[in-house]
């Protein structure tokens, strides 16, 4: 992993900035009445969209990425793994230590009617923040900072963490400062992950494709070897 090459864009930046004032203002308003008016935009192709998508911020999708990024280069594969740790160990630290029992919507607005997705299971505690945010928001920036070169896939991965992030909301399962702040909590673990990475496991064993094996490239350097002999042979 390069530094000069796995920067930190712009888009990440601005994100970031973005977020924090989000945040704040949205601390401002009464607990409950965002997310109540973002339910009644509620309809059956939305339920569905998001029913299936939110699992995206599942923990467990770090175990399938990261020994395919490990392939690609060993340092990615760590970087992801240090991302994994840091954002499991802060959300912990949250969900069951400072903010321990904090009420989530289903909890908070009993007595209240509003949509529920069929088939949903309304979790009904420790909402602050938002670990399937942290953790959709965290592989979207890693995987912006191992794809940096296409643009395209950068802009895919940043989308689907920030549907993830609202699919949190859509289903009732957070309220919007749940994963205003969750988002942050991914971005950040990921950033401090990379620097991490670049410090220790910068050196060229690490930069290495677990793909390139000895015997490829020996069996490279027989190819060339022949098409140089027969560029001499003529």
């Amino acid at each position: 992993m390069k530094r000069k090459k796995n920067k930190i864009c712009a888009t990440q930046i601005n994100l970031v900035y973005a977020l924090i004032p989000l945040a704040v203002i949205v601390s401002f308003f009464p607990k409950g009445h965002l997310e109540l008016w973002t339910n009644q935009f509620h309809n059956p192709v939305f339920d569905f969209f998001f029913f299936y998508w939110t699992h995206l911020g599942d923990a467990f999708l770090f175990v399938w990425l990261i020994p395919i990024v490990a392939l690609k280069r060993l340092s990615y594969g760590i970087f992801m793994t240090i991302s994994a740790l840091l954002q499991g160990l802060v959300i912990a630290i949250c969900k069951k230590g400072i903010f321990k029992g904090a009420p989530r919507p289903a909890e908070f607005l009993q007595g209240v009617d509003f949509h529920q997705v069929p088939g949903l299971n309304l979790h009904h505690w420790n909402s602050f923040p938002s670990g399937h945010t942290a953790t959709a928001m965290g592989i979207a920036t890693a995987l912006m900072l191992i794809f940096h070169k296409d643009k395209s896939l950068k802009n895919a991965f940043l989308v689907t963490g920030l549907l993830v992030a609202f699919s949190r909301v859509y289903l009732m399962q957070h309220f919007y400062l749940d994963i205003l702040v969750g988002s942050l909590v991914g971005i950040g673990c990921t950033w401090a992950a990379r620097e991490l990475t670049l410090r220790y496991f910068s050196k060229k064993a690490f930069r290495k494709s677990l793909l390139k094996t000895k015997t490829s490239k020996a069996h490279i350097r027989k190819i060339k070897q022949q098409i140089m002999a027969k560029q001499k042979a003529a």
